[in-house]
């Protein structure tokens, strides 16, 4: 897995965003921010080589749907192998940005958590904006995004959305990465 993952770095580094794959200590502390007894649906945006996913997976709720959307073809080859005959686990190649139509898709009307390790710092802006405002959107009201990023240059970005709720550091993970937890912002709070 390993391997896989340096060699999509090495040819998609924009895409891949790290040159290895989150440490179990990086997957605990973003599951630490969920709340699966009462989450229906979990969305996780660039799942890479399945990390969170598994996490995701084993801890949910038997029912609570696990919606994973990946843009890297040969990560999304992967997962649906992996995945494959998994109740309640959709994998979908495609953007974060186009969130709200996946869930649309498959008749889900809203998420109770997005968990990202999109690398936000090297997105463009104007991408970065689209896939924020697409989150605020999607999640149900009291819904949480949790991501991680290596470091918090953006944070004035999820600020424009979201209401930053918790921050820690995991310095068990290479490179070490910082782990926040959003609440979203009402729309007339996020345009004010």
């Amino acid at each position: 897995m390993l391997l896989s993952f340096l060699k999509e770095y090495l040819h998609h580094p924009a895409m891949t965003g790290a040159l290895a794959p989150s440490s179990a200590h990086l997957a605990r502390r973003m599951a630490a921010q969920i709340d699966f007894d009462r989450a229906h649906c979990l969305v996780e945006y660039g799942p890479g080589t399945g990390v969170f996913t598994d996490v995701l997976i084993r801890q949910r709720r038997p029912g609570t749907v696990v919606v994973a959307i990946e843009a890297n073809p040969a990560f999304c080859r992967l997962l649906r192998a992996r995945y494959s005959g998994v109740p309640h686990v959709h994998i979908i190649h495609g953007s974060a940005g186009r969130a709200g139509e996946c869930l649309r898709q498959l008749g889900l009307p809203a998420a109770d958590y997005v968990v990202s390790g999109l690398p936000f710092a090297s997105l463009p802006r104007q991408v970065s904006r689209q896939i924020l405002g697409t989150t605020r959107r999607l999640l149900r009201p009291g819904g949480k995004l949790v991501l991680f990023q290596y470091t918090t240059r953006k944070k004035k970005l999820f600020d424009e959305c979201f209401t930053l709720c918790r921050q820690s550091r995991v310095l068990l993970n290479f490179p070490p990465a910082f782990v926040l937890t959003y609440a979203a912002r009402h729309e007339a709070e996020a345009t004010a």
